[in-house]
Protein backbone atom coordinates (compact mmCIF):
# COMPACT_ATOMS: atom_id res chain seq x y z
CA UNK A 1 0.00 0.00 0.00
CA UNK A 2 2.85 2.06 0.62
CA UNK A 3 4.34 1.78 -2.43
CA UNK A 4 1.22 2.35 -4.33
CA UNK A 5 0.95 5.62 -2.44
CA UNK A 6 4.25 6.57 -3.64
CA UNK A 7 3.57 5.70 -7.05
CA UNK A 8 0.45 7.45 -7.00
CA UNK A 9 2.20 10.74 -5.62
CA UNK A 10 4.86 10.27 -8.42
CA UNK A 11 2.01 10.29 -10.53
CA UNK A 12 0.19 13.84 -9.48
CA UNK A 13 3.42 15.16 -9.19
CA UNK A 14 4.50 14.45 -12.71
CA UNK A 15 0.56 15.54 -13.57
CA UNK A 16 1.47 18.98 -12.28
CA UNK A 17 4.52 19.15 -13.65
CA UNK A 18 3.66 18.87 -17.48
CA UNK A 19 0.97 21.20 -16.64
CA UNK A 20 3.05 24.06 -15.87
CA UNK A 21 5.63 22.99 -18.19
CA UNK A 22 2.24 23.50 -21.08
CA UNK A 23 1.47 26.61 -19.48
CA UNK A 24 5.35 27.71 -19.98
CA UNK A 25 5.50 26.49 -23.51
CA UNK A 26 2.43 27.69 -24.71
CA UNK A 27 3.69 31.46 -23.40
CA UNK A 28 6.74 31.33 -25.22
CA UNK A 29 5.34 29.62 -28.36
CA UNK A 30 2.71 32.43 -28.74
CA UNK A 31 4.84 35.13 -28.41
CA UNK A 32 8.00 34.21 -30.13
CA UNK A 33 8.46 35.19 -33.61
CA UNK A 34 9.15 32.00 -36.03
CA UNK A 35 12.33 31.42 -37.21
CA UNK A 36 13.27 30.67 -40.79
CA UNK A 37 13.96 27.12 -39.75
CA UNK A 38 10.89 26.56 -37.84
CA UNK A 39 8.87 27.96 -40.78
CA UNK A 40 10.60 25.81 -43.46
CA UNK A 41 10.37 22.36 -40.88
CA UNK A 42 6.56 23.89 -40.47
CA UNK A 43 5.94 24.27 -44.25
CA UNK A 44 7.04 20.57 -44.97
CA UNK A 45 4.00 19.62 -43.49
CA UNK A 46 1.76 20.93 -46.48
CA UNK A 47 3.79 18.80 -48.89
CA UNK A 48 3.40 15.79 -47.34
CA UNK A 49 5.88 13.12 -49.03
CA UNK A 50 8.07 10.10 -47.56
CA UNK A 51 11.17 12.30 -47.85
CA UNK A 52 12.81 15.47 -48.31
CA UNK A 53 15.79 16.85 -49.72
CA UNK A 54 17.73 17.51 -46.74
CA UNK A 55 16.03 15.14 -43.54
CA UNK A 56 13.40 12.35 -43.36
CA UNK A 57 9.74 13.12 -42.95
CA UNK A 58 8.87 12.72 -39.31
CA UNK A 59 9.16 16.75 -38.57
CA UNK A 60 6.49 17.25 -41.64
CA UNK A 61 4.12 14.34 -40.34
CA UNK A 62 4.18 15.98 -36.96
CA UNK A 63 3.91 19.55 -38.26
CA UNK A 64 0.70 18.06 -40.31
CA UNK A 65 -0.61 16.19 -37.30
CA UNK A 66 -0.56 18.86 -34.84
CA UNK A 67 -1.94 21.95 -36.39
CA UNK A 68 0.74 22.71 -38.38
CA UNK A 69 -1.78 22.71 -40.83
CA UNK A 70 -3.05 26.55 -39.73
CA UNK A 71 -1.65 29.20 -41.31
CA UNK A 72 -0.05 32.02 -39.74
CA UNK A 73 -0.50 31.10 -36.07
CA UNK A 74 2.77 30.61 -33.78
CA UNK A 75 1.11 28.71 -31.45
CA UNK A 76 -0.39 26.43 -33.77
CA UNK A 77 2.86 25.62 -35.86
CA UNK A 78 4.33 24.31 -32.66
CA UNK A 79 1.84 22.80 -30.99
CA UNK A 80 3.91 19.68 -32.52
CA UNK A 81 6.97 20.19 -30.56
CA UNK A 82 4.48 20.84 -27.65
CA UNK A 83 2.44 17.79 -27.53
CA UNK A 84 5.43 15.42 -28.08
CA UNK A 85 7.61 17.22 -25.55
CA UNK A 86 4.85 16.16 -22.82
CA UNK A 87 4.57 12.87 -24.23
CA UNK A 88 8.72 12.40 -23.90
CA UNK A 89 8.51 13.56 -20.73
CA UNK A 90 6.34 10.67 -19.56
CA UNK A 91 8.43 8.30 -21.69
CA UNK A 92 11.37 9.38 -19.61
CA UNK A 93 9.51 8.85 -16.38
CA UNK A 94 8.43 5.19 -17.51
CA UNK A 95 12.41 4.42 -18.57
CA UNK A 96 13.66 5.41 -14.92
CA UNK A 97 11.37 3.52 -13.53
CA UNK A 98 12.17 0.63 -15.42
CA UNK A 99 15.52 0.54 -14.29
CA UNK A 100 15.06 1.96 -10.94
CA UNK A 101 11.84 0.68 -9.76
CA UNK A 102 11.08 2.04 -6.02
CA UNK A 103 12.29 5.35 -4.65
CA UNK A 104 12.14 8.72 -6.41
CA UNK A 105 14.45 8.08 -9.80
CA UNK A 106 11.40 7.96 -12.12
CA UNK A 107 9.74 11.44 -10.91
CA UNK A 108 13.37 13.36 -10.40
CA UNK A 109 14.54 11.84 -13.81
CA UNK A 110 11.64 13.52 -15.57
CA UNK A 111 11.72 16.65 -13.85
CA UNK A 112 15.08 17.13 -14.67
CA UNK A 113 14.61 16.79 -18.16
CA UNK A 114 11.55 19.01 -18.45
CA UNK A 115 13.88 21.63 -16.54
CA UNK A 116 16.88 21.28 -18.71
CA UNK A 117 17.03 24.09 -20.92
CA UNK A 118 17.67 22.25 -24.32
CA UNK A 119 14.73 19.81 -23.78
CA UNK A 120 12.73 23.00 -22.12
CA UNK A 121 13.82 24.84 -25.48
CA UNK A 122 12.62 21.30 -27.59
CA UNK A 123 9.22 21.26 -26.35
CA UNK A 124 8.83 25.23 -28.26
CA UNK A 125 10.83 24.56 -31.67
CA UNK A 126 9.95 23.33 -34.44
CA UNK A 127 13.14 20.54 -35.38
CA UNK A 128 13.49 17.41 -36.68
CA UNK A 129 14.57 16.68 -32.86
CA UNK A 130 11.40 17.14 -31.26
CA UNK A 131 10.17 13.45 -32.89
CA UNK A 132 13.58 12.36 -32.77
CA UNK A 133 14.00 12.84 -28.94
CA UNK A 134 10.68 11.10 -28.41
CA UNK A 135 10.99 7.70 -30.40
CA UNK A 136 14.27 7.26 -29.28
CA UNK A 137 13.19 7.58 -25.87
CA UNK A 138 10.97 4.95 -26.43
CA UNK A 139 12.59 2.60 -28.47
CA UNK A 140 15.09 2.95 -24.89
CA UNK A 141 12.05 2.11 -22.95
CA UNK A 142 10.54 -0.52 -24.94
CA UNK A 143 13.64 -2.76 -25.96
CA UNK A 144 14.80 -2.77 -21.79
CA UNK A 145 11.34 -4.30 -21.12
CA UNK A 146 11.36 -6.87 -24.34
CA UNK A 147 14.96 -7.44 -23.27
CA UNK A 148 13.40 -8.38 -19.79
CA UNK A 149 10.96 -10.45 -20.96
CA UNK A 150 12.67 -12.20 -23.63
CA UNK A 151 9.65 -14.06 -25.22
CA UNK A 152 7.22 -11.05 -25.47
CA UNK A 153 7.26 -11.09 -29.10
CA UNK A 154 4.95 -8.07 -28.72
CA UNK A 155 7.24 -5.97 -27.61
CA UNK A 156 10.03 -7.22 -29.74
CA UNK A 157 7.59 -5.76 -32.67
CA UNK A 158 7.02 -2.55 -30.75
CA UNK A 159 10.20 -1.71 -29.88
CA UNK A 160 11.47 -2.37 -33.54
CA UNK A 161 8.66 0.04 -34.46
CA UNK A 162 9.68 2.74 -32.40
CA UNK A 163 13.21 2.50 -33.72
CA UNK A 164 11.87 3.20 -37.44
CA UNK A 165 10.26 5.95 -36.52
CA UNK A 166 13.16 7.26 -34.69
CA UNK A 167 15.22 6.66 -37.90
CA UNK A 168 12.25 8.87 -39.83
CA UNK A 169 13.08 11.44 -37.67
CA UNK A 170 17.09 12.36 -37.94
CA UNK A 171 19.41 10.60 -39.12
CA UNK A 172 21.66 10.96 -35.64
CA UNK A 173 19.35 7.63 -34.83
CA UNK A 174 21.77 5.94 -37.23
CA UNK A 175 24.83 6.71 -34.38
CA UNK A 176 22.02 6.18 -31.26
CA UNK A 177 20.65 2.88 -32.00
CA UNK A 178 23.22 0.20 -32.97
CA UNK A 179 24.86 0.11 -29.84
CA UNK A 180 21.71 -0.07 -27.85
CA UNK A 181 20.39 -3.42 -30.20
CA UNK A 182 23.34 -5.13 -29.48
CA UNK A 183 23.25 -4.13 -25.87
CA UNK A 184 22.39 -7.72 -24.42
CA UNK A 185 25.81 -8.97 -25.61
CA UNK A 186 27.01 -6.74 -22.72
CA UNK A 187 24.62 -8.39 -20.07
CA UNK A 188 25.86 -11.66 -18.94
CA UNK A 189 22.79 -12.92 -18.01
CA UNK A 190 20.75 -11.57 -21.23
CA UNK A 191 23.29 -12.46 -24.19
CA UNK A 192 20.97 -15.76 -25.01
CA UNK A 193 18.09 -13.38 -26.46
CA UNK A 194 20.47 -13.42 -29.55
CA UNK A 195 19.39 -17.01 -29.85
CA UNK A 196 15.72 -15.93 -29.94
CA UNK A 197 14.13 -14.30 -32.75
CA UNK A 198 12.84 -11.01 -30.32
CA UNK A 199 16.20 -8.88 -31.30
CA UNK A 200 15.96 -9.90 -35.17
CA UNK A 201 12.04 -9.37 -35.09
CA UNK A 202 12.73 -5.20 -33.94
CA UNK A 203 15.62 -5.16 -36.53
CA UNK A 204 13.58 -6.39 -39.24
CA UNK A 205 10.11 -4.47 -38.52
CA UNK A 206 12.44 -1.02 -38.03
CA UNK A 207 13.43 -1.72 -41.18
CA UNK A 208 10.37 -1.89 -42.15
CA UNK A 209 8.65 1.37 -40.62
CA UNK A 210 11.89 2.53 -42.48
CA UNK A 211 11.17 1.62 -45.67
CA UNK A 212 9.31 4.35 -47.61
CA UNK A 213 12.07 6.99 -46.66
CA UNK A 214 14.52 4.34 -47.79
CA UNK A 215 12.50 3.74 -51.28
CA UNK A 216 12.04 7.61 -51.63
CA UNK A 217 15.76 8.01 -51.21
CA UNK A 218 16.56 5.45 -53.90
CA UNK A 219 13.79 6.89 -56.27
CA UNK A 220 15.32 10.66 -55.83
CA UNK A 221 19.54 9.51 -56.09
CA UNK A 222 19.98 9.14 -51.94
CA UNK A 223 19.43 13.19 -52.06
CA UNK A 224 18.86 13.19 -48.13
CA UNK A 225 22.29 11.27 -47.51
CA UNK A 226 24.40 13.13 -50.45
CA UNK A 227 23.52 16.43 -48.79
CA UNK A 228 24.09 15.55 -45.02
CA UNK A 229 27.83 14.19 -46.59
CA UNK A 230 28.39 17.56 -48.16
CA UNK A 231 26.66 19.37 -45.62
CA UNK A 232 28.95 17.96 -42.90
CA UNK A 233 31.82 18.99 -44.73
CA UNK A 234 33.90 15.47 -43.69
CA UNK A 235 35.59 15.51 -47.74
CA UNK A 236 37.76 18.88 -46.85
CA UNK A 237 37.93 18.55 -43.28
CA UNK A 238 41.26 19.37 -41.42
CA UNK A 239 41.88 19.75 -37.71
CA UNK A 240 40.92 22.68 -35.38
CA UNK A 241 40.81 22.55 -31.46
CA UNK A 242 38.65 25.10 -31.15
CA UNK A 243 35.64 22.86 -32.55
CA UNK A 244 36.58 20.46 -30.02
CA UNK A 245 36.84 22.99 -27.70
CA UNK A 246 33.48 24.67 -28.32
CA UNK A 247 32.14 20.96 -28.51
CA UNK A 248 33.08 20.40 -24.70
CA UNK A 249 32.24 23.64 -23.23
CA UNK A 250 28.52 23.82 -24.95
CA UNK A 251 26.78 21.25 -22.24
CA UNK A 252 27.38 24.27 -19.68
CA UNK A 253 24.80 26.16 -21.48
CA UNK A 254 22.39 23.71 -23.10
CA UNK A 255 22.53 21.30 -19.63
CA UNK A 256 23.35 23.77 -17.18
CA UNK A 257 26.75 23.00 -15.41
CA UNK A 258 25.57 20.89 -12.42
CA UNK A 259 23.55 18.95 -14.84
CA UNK A 260 26.67 18.25 -17.38
CA UNK A 261 28.89 17.38 -14.16
CA UNK A 262 26.21 14.74 -12.89
CA UNK A 263 25.82 12.92 -16.50
CA UNK A 264 29.62 12.95 -16.79
CA UNK A 265 30.12 11.45 -13.39
CA UNK A 266 27.44 9.31 -13.60
CA UNK A 267 28.79 7.77 -16.95
CA UNK A 268 31.90 7.27 -15.52
CA UNK A 269 30.30 5.86 -12.13
CA UNK A 270 28.00 3.77 -14.06
CA UNK A 271 30.68 2.53 -15.77
CA UNK A 272 32.51 1.10 -13.01
CA UNK A 273 29.65 -0.47 -11.47
CA UNK A 274 28.81 -2.30 -14.85
CA UNK A 275 32.51 -3.61 -14.72
CA UNK A 276 32.43 -4.81 -10.57
CA UNK A 277 28.93 -5.89 -10.72
CA UNK A 278 27.67 -6.68 -14.36
CA UNK A 279 25.07 -3.54 -13.86
CA UNK A 280 22.51 -4.44 -16.57
CA UNK A 281 20.35 -1.04 -16.12
CA UNK A 282 24.09 0.88 -15.98
CA UNK A 283 25.61 -0.67 -19.32
CA UNK A 284 21.94 -0.50 -20.91
CA UNK A 285 21.72 3.53 -20.73
CA UNK A 286 25.39 3.98 -21.23
CA UNK A 287 25.04 2.37 -24.93
CA UNK A 288 21.69 3.91 -25.26
CA UNK A 289 23.35 7.30 -24.88
CA UNK A 290 26.98 7.62 -24.85
CA UNK A 291 27.49 6.66 -28.65
CA UNK A 292 26.19 9.67 -30.30
CA UNK A 293 28.08 12.26 -28.08
CA UNK A 294 31.20 10.36 -28.42
CA UNK A 295 30.65 10.13 -32.38
CA UNK A 296 29.85 13.87 -32.48
CA UNK A 297 32.68 14.57 -30.24
CA UNK A 298 35.34 12.85 -32.66
CA UNK A 299 33.71 14.86 -35.34
CA UNK A 300 34.53 17.45 -33.03
CA UNK A 301 37.71 17.26 -33.94
CA UNK A 302 37.78 18.52 -37.45
CA UNK A 303 33.91 19.54 -37.96
CA UNK A 304 31.76 22.80 -35.97
CA UNK A 305 28.63 20.85 -34.18
CA UNK A 306 25.69 22.40 -33.45
CA UNK A 307 24.70 22.74 -29.44
CA UNK A 308 21.74 20.38 -30.19
CA UNK A 309 22.63 17.97 -32.38
CA UNK A 310 23.76 15.79 -29.03
CA UNK A 311 20.88 16.46 -27.26
CA UNK A 312 18.70 13.23 -27.80
CA UNK A 313 21.86 11.28 -26.19
CA UNK A 314 22.18 13.02 -23.00
CA UNK A 315 18.35 11.43 -21.97
CA UNK A 316 19.85 8.39 -20.77
CA UNK A 317 22.67 9.55 -19.08
CA UNK A 318 20.63 11.66 -17.35
CA UNK A 319 18.57 8.97 -16.48
CA UNK A 320 21.46 6.98 -15.12
CA UNK A 321 22.81 9.95 -13.06
CA UNK A 322 19.49 10.76 -11.41
CA UNK A 323 19.10 6.51 -11.00
CA UNK A 324 22.65 6.41 -9.42
CA UNK A 325 21.84 9.93 -6.89
CA UNK A 326 18.90 7.99 -5.81
CA UNK A 327 20.77 4.75 -5.19
CA UNK A 328 23.19 6.90 -2.88
CA UNK A 329 25.76 6.08 -5.11
CA UNK A 330 26.34 9.31 -6.62
CA UNK A 331 26.90 12.14 -4.73
CA UNK A 332 24.60 13.41 -2.17
CA UNK A 333 21.39 15.41 -1.51
CA UNK A 334 23.08 18.69 -0.90
CA UNK A 335 23.88 18.54 -5.05
CA UNK A 336 21.08 16.99 -5.94
CA UNK A 337 19.14 20.30 -4.40
CA UNK A 338 21.92 22.08 -6.27
CA UNK A 339 21.10 20.22 -9.62
CA UNK A 340 17.04 21.38 -9.38
CA UNK A 341 18.48 24.32 -7.90
CA UNK A 342 20.71 25.70 -10.45
CA UNK A 343 18.49 23.82 -13.27
CA UNK A 344 15.13 26.09 -11.67
CA UNK A 345 17.67 29.25 -12.62
CA UNK A 346 18.64 28.51 -15.55
CA UNK A 347 14.94 27.98 -16.85
CA UNK A 348 13.50 30.97 -15.51
CA UNK A 349 16.42 32.66 -17.80
CA UNK A 350 15.86 30.75 -20.66
CA UNK A 351 12.30 31.94 -20.37
CA UNK A 352 13.01 35.44 -19.82
CA UNK A 353 15.59 36.12 -22.07
CA UNK A 354 13.83 35.97 -25.39
CA UNK A 355 11.42 38.89 -24.05
CA UNK A 356 14.34 40.99 -22.78
CA UNK A 357 16.18 40.38 -26.01
CA UNK A 358 13.36 41.15 -28.29
CA UNK A 359 13.17 44.71 -26.44
CA UNK A 360 17.05 45.73 -26.14
CA UNK A 361 17.66 49.03 -27.49
CA UNK A 362 19.74 48.73 -30.87
CA UNK A 363 22.37 50.41 -29.57
CA UNK A 364 23.22 48.31 -26.70
CA UNK A 365 26.50 45.99 -28.07
CA UNK A 366 29.21 44.05 -25.70
CA UNK A 367 32.57 43.92 -26.99
CA UNK A 368 33.51 40.80 -28.75
CA UNK A 369 36.91 40.03 -30.00
CA UNK A 370 37.75 42.57 -32.61
CA UNK A 371 34.20 43.87 -33.42
CA UNK A 372 31.09 44.50 -31.04
CA UNK A 373 28.40 42.00 -30.53
CA UNK A 374 25.12 43.78 -31.30
CA UNK A 375 22.78 42.37 -28.54
CA UNK A 376 19.65 44.08 -29.76
CA UNK A 377 20.07 42.36 -33.44
CA UNK A 378 17.16 40.04 -32.84
CA UNK A 379 15.33 42.63 -32.78
CA UNK A 380 16.22 43.83 -36.08
CA UNK A 381 15.90 40.47 -37.46
CA UNK A 382 12.12 40.13 -36.79
CA UNK A 383 11.06 43.15 -36.91
CA UNK A 384 8.05 44.11 -39.97
CA UNK A 385 7.23 40.27 -40.60
CA UNK A 386 3.60 39.79 -40.17
CA UNK A 387 3.19 43.50 -42.21
CA UNK A 388 5.29 41.60 -44.83
CA UNK A 389 3.62 38.93 -45.25
CA UNK A 390 0.47 40.69 -45.42
CA UNK A 391 1.64 42.45 -48.01
CA UNK A 392 3.36 40.21 -50.25
CA UNK A 393 -0.23 38.02 -50.19
CA UNK A 394 -2.14 41.12 -50.75
CA UNK A 395 0.10 42.01 -53.77
CA UNK A 396 0.29 38.69 -55.34
CA UNK A 397 -3.68 37.82 -54.80
CA UNK A 398 -3.66 40.97 -57.06
CA UNK A 399 -1.81 39.97 -59.60
CA UNK A 400 -3.29 36.72 -59.43
CA UNK A 401 -6.39 38.03 -60.89
CA UNK A 402 -4.62 38.34 -64.31
CA UNK A 403 -2.78 35.54 -64.41
CA UNK A 404 -1.26 32.97 -62.40
CA UNK A 405 1.26 34.39 -59.47
CA UNK A 406 3.25 33.02 -56.50
CA UNK A 407 5.61 35.21 -54.07
CA UNK A 408 9.29 34.62 -54.67
CA UNK A 409 12.84 35.21 -52.14
CA UNK A 410 16.15 34.65 -52.73
CA UNK A 411 16.83 31.81 -50.81
CA UNK A 412 14.75 28.81 -48.66
CA UNK A 413 15.31 30.84 -45.37
CA UNK A 414 13.42 34.25 -46.70
CA UNK A 415 10.74 32.80 -48.34
CA UNK A 416 10.29 29.88 -45.58
CA UNK A 417 9.34 33.22 -42.88
CA UNK A 418 7.22 34.74 -46.24
CA UNK A 419 5.41 31.15 -46.67
CA UNK A 420 4.08 31.57 -42.98
CA UNK A 421 3.97 34.90 -42.20
CA UNK A 422 1.82 35.23 -45.91
CA UNK A 423 -0.44 32.17 -45.03
CA UNK A 424 0.36 32.05 -48.93
CA UNK A 425 2.91 28.61 -48.17
CA UNK A 426 2.33 26.27 -50.83
CA UNK A 427 3.08 29.53 -53.40
CA UNK A 428 6.22 30.38 -52.18
CA UNK A 429 9.51 29.57 -53.66
CA UNK A 430 13.13 30.06 -53.75
CA UNK A 431 15.20 31.48 -56.66
CA UNK A 432 18.75 30.85 -56.35
CA UNK A 433 19.67 27.33 -56.87
CA UNK A 434 22.36 26.62 -54.74
CA UNK A 435 20.15 27.31 -51.98
CA UNK A 436 16.28 26.75 -53.05
CA UNK A 437 16.52 22.66 -50.93
CA UNK A 438 12.85 21.72 -50.97
CA UNK A 439 11.76 24.57 -52.77
CA UNK A 440 13.27 23.13 -56.15
CA UNK A 441 11.47 19.83 -55.70
CA UNK A 442 8.41 21.69 -55.03
CA UNK A 443 8.55 24.03 -58.46
CA UNK A 444 9.27 20.76 -60.51
CA UNK A 445 5.94 19.29 -59.27
CA UNK A 446 4.31 22.54 -60.24
CA UNK A 447 6.10 21.98 -63.62
CA UNK A 448 8.80 24.46 -63.02
CA UNK A 449 6.06 27.12 -62.78
CA UNK A 450 6.98 29.18 -66.44
CA UNK A 451 5.18 31.57 -67.18
CA UNK A 452 4.08 32.68 -63.67
CA UNK A 453 4.13 36.22 -62.27
CA UNK A 454 5.67 36.62 -59.09
CA UNK A 455 5.84 39.20 -55.99
CA UNK A 456 9.77 39.20 -55.49
CA UNK A 457 10.94 40.13 -51.82
CA UNK A 458 14.93 40.66 -51.35
CA UNK A 459 15.86 41.39 -47.87
CA UNK A 460 18.34 44.49 -48.06
CA UNK A 461 21.15 43.39 -46.57
CA UNK A 462 22.30 46.99 -45.23
CA UNK A 463 19.02 48.92 -44.91
CA UNK A 464 20.67 52.31 -43.90
CA UNK A 465 23.63 52.22 -46.96
CA UNK A 466 23.22 55.92 -48.88
CA UNK A 467 21.96 55.65 -52.68
CA UNK A 468 21.83 58.67 -55.04
CA UNK A 469 19.30 57.94 -56.98
CA UNK A 470 16.34 54.86 -57.15
CA UNK A 471 18.69 53.31 -60.50
CA UNK A 472 21.51 52.79 -58.31
CA UNK A 473 20.03 51.43 -55.63
CA UNK A 474 17.87 48.67 -57.81
CA UNK A 475 20.47 48.35 -60.02
CA UNK A 476 22.29 45.08 -58.57
CA UNK A 477 19.25 43.94 -57.80
CA UNK A 478 18.18 43.73 -61.47
CA UNK A 479 20.94 42.44 -62.90
CA UNK A 480 19.95 39.45 -60.54
CA UNK A 481 16.40 39.61 -61.86
CA UNK A 482 16.09 40.43 -65.01
CA UNK A 483 17.37 37.16 -66.25
CA UNK A 484 14.94 35.16 -64.75
CA UNK A 485 12.03 37.01 -65.71
CA UNK A 486 10.61 38.63 -68.94
CA UNK A 487 9.75 42.00 -66.81
CA UNK A 488 10.58 43.35 -63.85
CA UNK A 489 9.43 46.30 -62.08
CA UNK A 490 10.07 47.54 -59.11
CA UNK A 491 7.00 48.34 -55.88
CA UNK A 492 7.76 50.66 -53.00
CA UNK A 493 9.78 48.69 -50.22
CA UNK A 494 8.68 48.20 -46.60
CA UNK A 495 10.45 49.67 -44.25
CA UNK A 496 10.91 49.20 -40.41
CA UNK A 497 12.21 52.07 -38.66
CA UNK A 498 14.17 52.04 -35.61
CA UNK A 499 11.09 54.03 -33.68
CA UNK A 500 8.95 51.06 -34.24
CA UNK A 501 7.15 52.25 -37.57
CA UNK A 502 6.60 50.21 -40.52
CA UNK A 503 5.89 52.07 -43.42
CA UNK A 504 6.16 51.06 -47.46
CA UNK A 505 8.64 53.47 -48.69
CA UNK A 506 9.60 54.88 -52.51
CA UNK A 507 12.76 56.67 -52.60
CA UNK A 508 16.62 57.07 -51.33
CA UNK A 509 16.49 59.27 -47.97
CA UNK A 510 17.66 57.15 -45.43
CA UNK A 511 18.27 60.23 -42.80
CA UNK A 512 15.81 57.85 -40.40
CA UNK A 513 17.20 54.68 -39.28
CA UNK A 514 16.13 51.71 -40.05
CA UNK A 515 16.40 47.97 -38.76
CA UNK A 516 15.17 46.03 -42.04
CA UNK A 517 14.03 47.15 -45.54
CA UNK A 518 12.25 44.61 -47.74
CA UNK A 519 13.08 45.37 -51.56
CA UNK A 520 9.25 44.52 -53.64
CA UNK A 521 9.41 43.59 -57.30
CA UNK A 522 6.19 43.01 -59.07
CA UNK A 523 7.85 40.55 -62.14
CA UNK A 524 6.57 39.21 -65.20
CA UNK A 525 6.70 36.01 -66.90
CA UNK A 526 9.06 33.98 -65.13
CA UNK A 527 11.05 32.12 -67.37
CA UNK A 528 11.43 29.03 -65.36
CA UNK A 529 14.73 28.65 -64.54
CA UNK A 530 16.63 29.17 -60.88
CA UNK A 531 20.10 31.62 -60.35
CA UNK A 532 22.80 29.71 -60.04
Amino acid sequence: MKGLSENLSDAKKLTLLLIVMAALHAALAASLPMTAGEAYYWLWGKYPAAGYFDHPPMVAWMSAIFLGWINGVHLAARAGPMALSIFTTIAVYGLAREIFPGGQAAWKAARLFALTPIFYLNGVMTQPDNSLILFSTLTWLLYWKAIRREASTALWAIAGAAAGLALLSKFHAWVLLPGLWASPLFMRDKRRVFATAGPWLALVVALIVLSPNLIWNARNDWINYAYQWRRSDIPEAVFDPKYFAAYLVMPLLVLSPLVYVAILAGAWKGFRSWLKTGDNGAIYLLLAGAPLPLFLGALSLVVKISPHWPSSGYIPLIVLAVGLIERGELFGQRFERGVLITSVAVLALVQASPFVVMNLPEEISVPFRESPLEVGRPRHEYAGWAELGARARDMRDAMNENNATVIMAKNYHLISSLAFYSERPRECFALEKADAYNYAIWMEQRGGLAGYDAVVVIKKGKPNKDHRTLGRKYDKYHRFLDPLFERVEPAPSLVCYSDGAIEEYWGVDVSRPRMQEFLMFRCYGFKGRLAQ
